[in-house]
């Protein structure tokens, strides 16, 4: 440690060196959070919400079938609603929106703009009623092994 002079420390040089350290580290900081939150919105997709192409092959779903498209939203949807759990649970503590939003937001918009494309494509191609109707459970044979 460096030992100061009653000089330096009555003219403060010496605490205003330390002072101006800190005072670059907080800019810097606070740079590049108004950079993160800048890039945020350019990624959120503007009015379109979560449908944004940013995010999206849009060709991706084009050769999927009524069942393969059934089978994808499926994933997809229950990835939404997983993510969306996680982020109310993180929520629920310190500084949680902070941390949902690093953590999750990318993700959830992800997944809810893949979800928002296959239901686009699941119009498009008449898929509706195939999907509506469930399909018939094999029934359990009335047999028991032993």
């Amino acid at each position: 440690m460096r030992l100061i002079r009653m000089t330096e420390a009555v003219g403060g040089k010496w605490m205003k060196r330390q002072i101006g350290g800190g005072l670059r580290f907080a800019v810097r900081c606070s740079m590049a959070g108004a950079m993160a939150v800048g890039l945020g919105a350019c990624a959120s997709g503007g009015d379109s919400g979560f449908g944004s192409s940013v995010f999206v092959d849009p060709s991706k779903y084009d050769l999927y079938n009524c069942q393969q498209l059934a089978t994808a939203r499926k994933i997809t949807n229950d990835r939404v609603i997983e993510l969306e759990g996680l982020m109310a649970k993180a929520e629920t503590g310190a500084g949680g929106t902070l941390v949902s939003g690093l953590a999750y937001q990318t993700d959830y918009r992800s997944q809810r703009a893949q979800r928002d494309a296959i239901d686009e494509k699941i119009v498009r191609n008449n898929c509706s009623a195939e999907l509506a109707a469930p399909a018939t459970p094999s029934a359990p044979s009335g047999k028991r092994r032993r």
